[in-house]
């Protein structure tokens, strides 16, 4: 069993922080028309077309990274600028690996991808894909803007987290503001994260997942660190990915951290439930139905 997660998302929640400067603008709230909402149910069967077809393009070319940065509210000045500058500096990059990594996985590991839903609301429009291989399968969903007459993504929900990006940096540049660089926490965090990646590097992953518990707690943000943990935890043994496990199960009540806890106890009511809140989520019902009948596994 493997986690997959995105590359650097936990690591930006211990980036030093560096002062930019720009203006944060305000979301677009213009309504969709019928025509709009046409035009977004056949991007989303084009960009399943191109994704199955190996095909980076599409992705790559209808990201806004303009009408994402709108998507990160609520910031303080302060707080804006340093954005502005790790969006610039790493954010864009990583987003536009994701994108290019979800064509290079669904094709590499020969799987196949879906379109669940569209769900239109007034001003955007959100499309879930369901993406299929051998004993495997995930969800991702887009938000999707109209700008200039044309369906653009501009944001994406983790259904493991429960979480959309945008909100995930959020919470970062936040964390990142109580705890500046010379705080005792963001010092012991970046040690912590240093060390591991350090053991790593010498093959020892026992004592790279040790490091990882001298993070302090108020730098657990989301459930990245915890999916890094379970990740190392599976290449030393069971028993030790059953103690990390329940460990932070404790603390995480995520939905994939639910639905690897009960998964692995073969808890079958909870399990339910969690498969219920899935279906809710994505609009998917009889594939889903079938990928549980047959065992596949969320990853």
């Amino acid at each position: 069993m493997r986690i997959l997660m995105f590359r650097g998302l936990y690591l930006i929640a211990i980036l030093l922080l560096v002062v930019g400067c720009s203006k944060s603008k305000t979301e677009n709230n213009i309504a969709l028309t019928l025509e709009n909402k046409k035009a977004i149910e056949l991007y989303a069967q084009q960009l399943a077309k191109s994704i199955n077809d190996y095909d980076h393009s599409l992705i790559r070319n209808s990201w806004s990274n303009e009408a994402f940065a709108k998507r990160v509210k609520n910031l303080n000045k302060v707080q804006r600028n340093v954005f502005n500058y790790i969006f610039d500096k790493e954010i864009k990059d990583e987003i536009k690996f994701n994108n290019i990594s979800l064509v290079n996985h669904v094709n590499l590991e020969q799987g196949k991808i879906h379109t669940s839903n569209i769900k239109h609301f007034n001003s955007h429009s959100e499309i879930t894909f369901l993406s299929i291989f051998d004993d495997s399968y995930n969800f991702i969903k887009y938000r999707v803007e109209i700008i200039n007459n044309k369906p653009y993504l501009c944001d994406l929900f983790d259904l493991k987290s429960g979480l959309w990006y945008s909100e995930t940096i959020k919470n970062v540049i936040n964390l990142n503001s109580r705890y500046d660089m010379f705080s005792e926490e963001r010092r012991a965090a970046n040690l912590a994260m240093r060390s591991s990646n350090e053991e790593l590097k010498k093959r020892d992953t026992l004592s790279a997942l040790y490091y990882l518990y001298d993070i302090p707690k108020t730098h657990w943000v989301g459930n990245g660190l915890s999916l890094r943990k379970l990740n190392l935890a599976l290449g030393v043994s069971d028993s030790t990915y059953r103690e990390v496990l329940e460990t932070e199960f404790e603390h995480d009540q995520s939905p994939y951290l639910k639905y690897l806890y009960y998964r692995y106890w073969d808890d079958s009511v909870n399990l339910k439930n969690v498969y219920n809140t899935l279906k809710h989520q994505t609009g998917e019902d009889i594939k889903l139905d079938s990928l549980i009948k047959s065992e596949s596994f969320w990853r």
